[in-house]
């Protein structure tokens, strides 16, 4: 087994340093079994153009007991960290950008930070989203995160923006902090968990009413499923759904979705 260590060259003080850079190129399967010096000629994208990896990235392999990629430094701008990760541990040590970990089918992915839109949505012109694996964002997350998942897990400590969920089929997110509007959108199927409810509670009040209510009236649910979840993180972030009365309303009723968000009831979040 290999452990890439990726980290990103100096940028304080660069007035040349790109502004944006699509690294979704960097993929367990393209670097296997080729040398570091074949790994810096990979080509990834920096501003529009083709560069090769070792030119913006200083590359390091070791032996370790999993594949790993660990990918460090001032990665905020670079985008598509994780793309199409399929096995083993990908790292990512600082705040990424956009599309982290999207079109994911296994393995794990950190982020030790926060991380922009679209998070588990579809890479590229594919449909779907994250397929499998475990995601954990220590931060907070942007728009647009868990788009058109179709399973796997997907936990972050922090909050989330706008559209958290939209057009989700399976799997399960679950969120520690605030979530924007727009919540679950499209969602056919899958689940969503908030440790905070204010603005799910928010938006279902201000929903329509009668057969055109996004959300279903919600009702009271027995959350024994999450013992079957192991990881630190989703204990951490369901804490408060363990010590509290727990509901769970349906969405999205205008696609005849099926999907569910499991929030707590709190003196701020009741429902009158």
């Amino acid at each position: 087994m290999t452990r890439w260590h990726l980290q990103r060259r100096g940028t304080v003080g660069n007035d040349s340093a790109p502004l944006s850079i699509d690294a979704s190129n960097i993929r367990r399967r393209r670097m296997a079994d080729k040398s570091a010096a074949q790994i810096n000629e990979l080509t990834i994208t920096a501003d529009g153009r083709p560069v090769g990896l070792g030119e913006l990235f200083q590359v390091t392999i070791d032996e370790s007991e999993t594949d790993q990629i660990v990918v460090e430094g001032q990665l905020d701008r670079v985008h598509g960290l994780a793309a199409m990760h399929d096995h083993g541990d990908f790292e990512i040590i600082g705040s990424a950008g956009h599309y982290t970990a999207c079109g994911m089918t296994g393995g794990r992915v950190r982020v030790q930070g926060d991380a922009g839109d679209y998070v588990a949505a579809p890479c590229g012109t594919r449909r779907s989203g994250m397929s499998g694996g475990v995601i954990e964002i220590h931060g907070g997350a942007g728009n647009y995160v868990g788009h058109r998942m179709r399973r796997g897990t997907l936990m972050i400590r922090g909050s989330a923006g706008t559209m958290l969920g939209a057009s989700m089929v399976a799997g399960t997110i679950c969120v520690g902090g605030a979530t924007g509007d727009g919540l679950a959108v499209g969602m056919k199927r899958g689940s969503v968990i908030l440790a905070d409810a204010t603005n799910v509670v928010r938006q279902a009040d201000q929903d329509e009413d009668g057969a055109k209510r996004r959300f279903s009236s919600p009702i009271r649910f027995d959350p024994a499923f999450f013992s079957l979840y192991r990881e630190p993180m989703f204990q951490e972030i369901t804490q408060m759904l363990r010590r509290l009365p727990v509901f769970r309303t349906r969405a999205d009723r205008h696609v005849g979705g099926l999907g569910e968000v499991i929030f707590a009831a709190t003196a701020e979040t009741a429902l009158s």
